[in-house]
C-alpha cells in the first residue's frame, strides 16, 4: 500500500488500473460513435491485457427528490437527457461518452514493465479509436485510476 494506506501503490503486484477515456460527440453522432467503440473494443489486439471494456453515455441527474446537498451541488450538463429524467430540459447538442477498461499489469504498478504495458495499451487504444476522430469534439481525455484497498 502507499503512504496513505488506502490505494494500491508501486509495491503491490497485479493491482492493475482502471483506464477511463471521456469525450464529447454531437448527440446526433452518439449512436454511431457508441457502435464504433463497441466494435473496436471487441477487436482489441490479443496482446492487450484489458478486460471489462465498457462504453457509457452520460445521463442527467434527476432534479426532483434530491437531498439538500444534492440540490446545492453544481448540476452536470444534460447530455442526452431522457424524458423520464428531465422532462423540461431541451435536448443537449452534445453527448459525453466514457470508455472504461480494466488493465492488468504484468508487474507492480510504477515498475518499468507496468509503465511499458500501460503505454502500449494507450497507443493501441488511440489507434483503434482513430476512426472516431471526426466525431470527437474537443479531444479524448484519458485518466488512470488505481484500485483502493477495501
Amino acid at each position: 500500500m502507499n503512504a496513505g494506506g488506502a490505494c494500491a501503490g508501486p509495491d503491490e503486484a497485479g493491482a492493475g488500473l482502471l483506464v477511463c477515456v471521456w469525450y464529447k460527440v454531437a448527440s446526433a453522432d452518439a449512436a454511431r460513435a457508441i457502435a464504433g467503440v463497441r466494435e473496436f473494443q471487441r477487436t482489441l489486439p490479443g496482446g492487450v491485457a484489458a478486460t471489462g471494456a465498457q462504453v457509457l453515455l452520460r445521463c442527467a441527474l434527476p432534479t426532483a427528490g434530491l437531498p439538500a446537498a444534492g440540490r446545492n451541488a453544481p448540476s452536470p450538463p444534460a447530455d442526452h437527457a431522457s424524458s423520464d429524467l428531465r422532462p423540461s430540459a431541451p435536448p443537449d447538442p452534445e453527448s459525453t461518452l466514457m470508455e472504461t477498461y480494466r488493465l492488468r499489469l504484468p508487474a507492480p504498478a510504477g515498475s518499468p514493465a507496468a509503465e511499458a504495458a500501460t503505454h502500449a495499451f494507450l497507443r493501441a487504444l488511440e489507434a483503434a479509436a482513430a476512426p472516431l476522430a471526426p466525431m470527437v469534439r474537443g479531444g479524448r481525455h484519458v485518466e488512470l485510476f488505481a484500485p483502493c484497498a477495501s
